[in-house]
C-alpha cells in the first residue's frame, strides 16, 4: 500500500508517536491509511495529531503518492479552510507553495482529461451558437 521511501517513514514516525503520545488539549483525527485510497473510519485507521503533525502528514502523503489528486487538494485546503472548531495550523510559505502548485496542476489536469474533453466537445457539437462564434 505504502511506498518504501523516505517520507514515508517519516509519516509512520509522526503516527507511532502519536499514538503513544499523551493527552492532547487539541488535536485532529487523521486517517493513516487515507480514505480516498482505500482507508476507512475504523478506530485503528485513525490517530489524534496536533494540528502541526496533521499537516505534516498531509504533506508526507502527497510526497508518498505524488499522483493522487484527492490528496492535493486535501493539502490545499488545510491551508486555507478555516473555521471557528478547527485551530488550523499556519504552514510555512515553501508547504502553501507547493500545495498551491500541485493543487493547481490537479485542477488543471481534471479539466483537460479525456472525460472532460470528450463532455466539451459533444457541448460544442449541440450548441448552434458555436458555429456562429456566439459561445
Amino acid at each position: 500500500m505504502f511506498k518504501n521511501n523516505k517520507y514515508t517513514k517519516w509519516y509512520f514516525n509522526i503516527i507511532t508517536a502519536a499514538r503513544n503520545q499523551r493527552e492532547l488539549e487539541y488535536s485532529e483525527k487523521h486517517h493513516i491509511i487515507p480514505k480516498s485510497l482505500g482507508g476507512s473510519n475504523d478506530p485503528s485507521n485513525l490517530v489524534a495529531l496536533t494540528a502541526r503533525e496533521h499537516f505534516i502528514c498531509h504533506w508526507l502523503l502527497v510526497r508518498i503518492y505524488p499522483n493522487s489528486t484527492k490528496l492535493f487538494h486535501a493539502l490545499w485546503g488545510m491551508c486555507n479552510q478555516k473555521n471557528k472548531v478547527q485551530k488550523r495550523y499556519v504552514p510555512p510559505s515553501r508547504a502553501y507553495e507547493e500545495a498551491r502548485v500541485l493543487s493547481s496542476k490537479a485542477l488543471s489536469r481534471l479539466k483537460t482529461g479525456t472525460i472532460n474533453s470528450a463532455q466539451s466537445e459533444r457541448m460544442r457539437i449541440d450548441n448552434p451558437n458555436f458555429k456562429l462564434g456566439l459561445s
